[in-house]
């Protein structure tokens, strides 16, 4: 069989739709799991009676889960088709959501979120987009990865005012079932009819490879590295424990740029436009760090997303008002960008695209498990004194990144 010409001497690329699928997945898991728990929560409460601290119970609960669960995720990407787990994982998740319609306790909310949720959600995204992606591309894979994380993006801006506006006609049992239903009937299909695992499946190279490299068919799938020798490297440690210090420090600022500004009398309308400003901040962002990152390296990327919240943690630690608010959601939103591709990115660069889902399945307990516990422990200890502690997170988080620019020792 005589393969295609390579995409980088002119044409479309089939990678590129490949993006998009991955684009659809980011958006379904972000839009439904992360995004819009929001809006259940008082909801959800009143039905239980319960306060809406215990409710939030299930957000951490998800976090926890798809640490733990995510390292299993992770060995089933790396042995079976990314496409049939992909399609699992968004299955999987609208079945969670079916079953959250129907759950008659608050221990019952909690359980599905902490383990069917948590289970679809991390298989279908960051892990099985992430690893899709990254078959298909060896250069552009840094842009490649930052469109796909586009579609969290258009997941914050559209899927928690759907769930508001289904939820305020037809309860909250009805915005879940309407998310399984999109899940099942839409995004799953998306994925069955254009994902291919390999660009080999369809003649073509994956974008950047060597003319020279088989076309004729998929690799074979790779044996698995052994979680100890895993374990033993210190790129996994460096990476799983500079990302999870900056996107704790992240999420904590996405969270409590609401509660802050209102402890000095910032009202309810005003605070809500501070969230509007991390999302047009996000989409900027990304369409920049899209632009630029293969040119400055994802280690760089990284160190400038680390610099983006550390600025919004300096202001808002010496001018705390709200015209200085609005520029630090534009920050802390523009980040995001640079963040959320770093991690696929940096462990494809350093263990291998084949590595890649069984990697990040085991830095799942680190990076993923921890990441949400930043805003509780700000409202505990006082944002000031957070903030003071997370400057320091960050930059403890520069340091041990500093090497992650160099490919690994053979």
């Amino acid at each position: 069989m005589t393969g295609q010409a390579q995409p980088q001497s002119g044409g479309f690329f089939y990678g590129w739709i490949i993006v998009f699928a991955a684009f659809v997945a980011f958006g379904m898991v972000y839009g439904t799991v992360l995004y819009s728990f929001t809006v259940f929560v008082n909801p959800v409460a009143q039905t239980f009676g319960a306060t809406p601290a215990q409710v939030q119970l299930a957000f951490a609960m998800t976090n926890v889960g798809s640490g733990i669960l995510g390292i299993y995720a992770g060995r089933l990407l790396a042995k079976y088709s990314k496409r049939a787990c992909i399609m699992s994982g968004l299955a999987v998740l609208g079945l969670g959501f079916l079953a959250l319609s129907q759950v008659t306790a608050l221990w019952q909310f909690i359980a599905v979120y902490a383990v069917i949720v948590a289970f679809g959600g991390v298989m279908a995204a960051p892990m099985g987009a992430s690893t899709i992606v990254s078959n298909w591309f060896i250069t552009n894979r840094g842009r490649a990865l930052t469109c796909a994380t586009l579609g969290t993006s258009f997941g914050q801006l559209v899927i928690p005012k759907v769930a508001a506006l289904i939820m305020q006609e037809h309860g909250w049992q009805a915005a879940y079932q309407a998310f399984a239903v999109v899940l099942i009937v839409v995004a799953v299909p998306i994925i069955f009819f254009i994902v291919k695992d390999h660009p080999e499946d369809k003649g073509l190279r994956a974008y950047g490879a060597e003319p020279s490299a088989p076309v004729s068919a998929p690799a074979a799938a790779p044996s698995l590295m052994s979680t100890g020798d895993v374990l033993r490297r210190g790129d996994f440690w460096s990476i799983g424990i500079s990302y999870i210090l900056c996107v704790f420090v992240y999420l904590a600022l996405t969270a409590s740029m609401v509660p802050y500004a209102r402890t000095f009398g910032v009202s309810a309308l005003d605070a809500s436009n501070l969230v509007v400003a991390m999302g047009v901040g996000a989409i900027i962002g990304k369409l920049a760090f899209a632009t630029w990152t293969d040119r400055m390296g994802l280690r760089n990327t990284f160190w400038i997303a680390v610099g983006l919240n550390a600025t919004a943690l300096i202001l808002l630690l010496t001018m705390p008002e709200y015209n200085v608010l609005f520029v630090v959601s534009l920050f802390v939103g523009g980040a995001a960008g640079g963040i959320l591709p770093v991690w696929p990115g940096l462990v494809a660069f350093r263990f291998g695209r084949q590595a890649l889902g069984q990697v990040m399945g085991l830095m799942g307990p680190i990076v993923i498990s921890l990441q949400g516990f930043g805003a509780p422990l700000a409202a505990k200890m006082g944002y000031q004194s957070a903030f003071m502690l997370f400057l320091g997170l960050l930059a403890v988080s520069v340091i041990v990144s500093r090497n992650l620019n160099k490919a690994a020792s053979a």
